[in-house]
Formats: structure tokens, C-alpha cells, sequence
């Protein structure tokens, strides 16, 4: 059932969610609209495969895998402010891996989501005085 994951067809979000097996859409939904309340200005796309948003730089992103659905920060740093809450997650370097119908920790997903919004905010600023 899940080996037929469709990522590189589609070119919106709306159609790379709808390509996703029943069991992940819920989620990616869920991941899609906590990302566009947070962040309204972020835009979004299909890149690498992936649900991308971008805010000012690369922002956060989501993707469906074969056992697994990812939500990626697109920072190889930011974890580590919340490594303490992260460690009952399966988690590399910048995403968060949840099996077939976890629970996404929406308070924690939030507060990366505007961690990282401040990030590319100071970044965006600094580069503008230059």
C-alpha cells in the first residue's frame, strides 16, 4: 500500500498531498495549515519532491515516505534549542520522522515553526544593512 508514493508529479502542495497514501494526508494537512496560520506570508512549492514553504529563505517543509512522513526545519541547527523535547521523536538533523497516524505535538511543531520564523527574520535583516 504505501510503496506507491507519488512525489515527483505533482507541482502544487494541494496535489502532492492528495498523491499521498489515506494514511498521511490527514497529517500533511495538518502540518500544511499550522504552517499557513503561523506564517501566512510563507510561500509555498513543490521542491526536491517535497513540500517546501519559503520565508524570506528556505523555511520549513514536509514529505511522505515509504513508513514515515517527515516535518524538516531546513536548518541543521535548530533542533538543538529543543533537544530536550525532541528526544522522544525519531529525528535527524533538522526534520522530525512520524510513523503512519502518530500524533503530531502541535504546541512543539508551533514553536519550531516560529523559532525558525525569527531565524530567517534576523537573517533577512541583517543582510538588508549590509
Amino acid at each position: 500500500m504505501l510503496e506507491n508514493i507519488i512525489m515527483d508529479k505533482a507541482t502544487t502542495v494541494d496535489e502532492y498531498i492528495q498523491s499521498q497514501p489515506e494514511v498521511y494526508r490527514k497529517s500533511l494537512e495538518q502540518l500544511r495549515q499550522l504552517i499557513r496560520t503561523l506564517v501566512p506570508e510563507a510561500n509555498e512549492s513543490i521542491s526536491y519532491g517535497i513540500a517546501c514553504y519559503t520565508y524570506h529563505y528556505m523555511f520549513v517543509g514536509f514529505s511522505a515516505h515509504k513508513n514515515h512522513f517527515t516535518f524538516t526545519s531546513m536548518s541543521s541547527t535548530l533542533f538543538q534549542k529543543f533537544k530536550e523535547e525532541l528526544e522522544e521523536y525519531d529525528t535527524s538533523m533538522g526534520g522530525i520522522r512520524f510513523k503512519p497516524g502518530q500524533e503530531i505535538p502541535v504546541d512543539l511543531i508551533s514553536r519550531i515553526i516560529l523559532e525558525k520564523k525569527a531565524e530567517n527574520e534576523m537573517r533577512a535583516a541583517l543582510k538588508k544593512k549590509k
